[in-house]
């Protein structure tokens, strides 16, 4: 799969082709999407900011927040991943899910593991390694043991 990110971009929101390039050929967003793929990548914005969390769903907005310092330090795979996982979210919005389910712990809510289903399924088509798919499962903010329930769950 040929994909590219924008790494240089300053603060501010932008399309999401203006971010990265490729998702219109990942078959996991094609079968999730269907005919309505390429008007979610043209709507979707991405909004570029100074925050300390990496990337999210502001769903107040619907809009994708990307963190300057996870742009521009972030390899190119992990980032197309993030932003597939985060595209699985705007389909959820946009089909009206809610995306948070507190007090269940994250890597419990429905639409994460929805979420990181499809972006299993993407990176195995990318040909990651179970190794690999666990090292990008693997996020500061879920324990070890939250891991393991969360890899058990879509690998």
């Amino acid at each position: 799969m040929v994909f590219r990110v924008n790494k240089q971009l300053a603060k501010g929101k932008y399309k999401l082709c203006e971010v990265v390039s490729g998702l219109e050929k990942s078959g996991v967003l094609r079968k999730l999407f269907g005919r309505s793929l390429a008007r979610a990548l043209r709507n979707t914005i991405v909004e570029v900011n100074d925050d300390d969390w990496v990337m999210f769903i502001d769903e107040r907005r619907k809009l994708i927040s990307i963190s300057r310092n996870h742009l521009r330090n972030e390899d190119e795979r992990t980032l197309y991943l993030d932003f597939l996982h985060e595209l699985v979210h705007i389909k959820q919005l946009a089909d009206g899910r809610r995306l948070f389910y507190q007090p269940l712990s994250y890597v419990d809510w429905p639409t994460e593991i929805e979420a990181y289903r499809y972006t299993v399924q993407e990176a195995r088509s990318l040909r990651m390694s179970k190794k690999e798919i666990e090292g990008y499962l693997s996020v500061p903010w879920v324990t070890k043991s939250e891991l393991r329930r969360l890899a058990r769950a879509v690998m």
